[in-house]
């Protein structure tokens, strides 16, 4: 309907019909280049910069760095694990696990998500695909982030999973006789 109004020019003179579209043209046009769609870079300059350092730190076969390349989650993903320094040798299975189809998108996703923010862990952290496993489900990160911090319930649940108390040390037992 608005577009009839718009170009309804039956009644214009020629001139008047061609000012008419040409500004409709430009205010379109100013819309589409004033959106800014999301991407993870800052920009197209930084995406190829970070390209170039996953290709040659990871040594990426054609197959594998075209399957990344589509995927700008995982090269933001990737790019910012290497900024953080987490272990060479993690990010590279991980990454193997993927080009293999172990993870689908959203797990790799995940599990780097849970490597970069907690890096502090002994052991890294596993995808268990067993039938009957027993586990913890989070629906978000920033629920996986209250749960791990200090006095956030990891300590008692983990006591209460693994059967075990914490033992008081400075107390003395007494000898019952």
């Amino acid at each position: 309907m608005l577009l009839k109004t718009i170009f309804d020019c039956t009644k214009m003179s020629k001139s008047q019909q061609m000012k008419k579209q040409l500004i409709f043209l430009i205010s379109i046009l100013i819309l589409i280049v004033a959106c800014k769609s999301y991407v993870p870079f800052a920009s197209v300059k930084e995406k190829k910069t970070q390209l170039e350092l996953i290709k040659t730190t990871f040594n990426l076969t054609k197959a594998e760095f075209k399957k990344m390349k589509n995927e700008d989650s995982i090269l933001f993903t990737v790019a910012k694990s290497l900024k953080k320094n987490i272990k060479f040798s993690l990010i590279q299975r991980r990454l193997d696990s993927f080009f293999l189809n172990n993870y689908n998108r959203k797990e790799l996703l995940a599990i780097l998500l849970v490597d970069y923010h907690f890096p502090h862990f002994k052991k890294p952290v596993e995808l268990n695909r067993k039938k009957n496993a027993k586990g913890i489900e989070f629906k978000d990160m920033k629920e996986m982030k209250k749960f791990f911090q200090p006095g956030g319930g990891f300590e008692k649940d983990m006591n209460g999973m693994l059967g075990t108390k914490k033992k008081d040390s400075t107390t003395k037992k007494k000898d019952n006789k």
